[in-house]
């Protein structure tokens, strides 16, 4: 009897942590839940799904190739918006190396004018 109360247990909590995802899915673990009862099941997904809108089925996942090329446009897309930034930091991590770690000098000459009182 130990035994059956700590099944129902983890299945209380299963059921409280449960995000459904699609009405498929819902079913499937409504009958696991009630161990294939139609009847406590079907009340159990119109319990859910009267105030959800859940899709028929999951999305289908990506494939690989679709993964890869999704990433690849993703990345040419960053590299094309953010050029000028990349060369400016390519630019100055080469100065420093360049420069073996010191600071590129980035100073303008300043004229030699004599300061001239001014007058009122």
């Amino acid at each position: 009897m130990l035994w059956l109360n700590k099944e129902k247990k983890q299945k209380m909590e299963f059921i409280r942590s449960y995000i459904p995802t699609s009405k498929a899915q819902l079913i499937q673990v409504a009958m696991w839940y009630h161990k294939g009862d139609m009847q406590k099941a079907q009340e159990m997904v119109d319990f859910y799904t009267k105030n959800m809108k859940l899709p028929d089925f999951d999305p289908v996942q990506p494939t690989l190739m679709q993964q890869i090329k999704n990433s690849a446009t993703d990345i040419y897309s960053f590299i094309k918006d953010n050029q000028e930034d990349l060369v400016q930091g390519y630019q100055l991590i080469y100065s420093i190396i360049k420069n073996k770690g010191a600071l590129p000098i980035t100073t303008t000459e300043v004229a030699d004018t004599p300061l001239e009182p001014i007058n009122e």
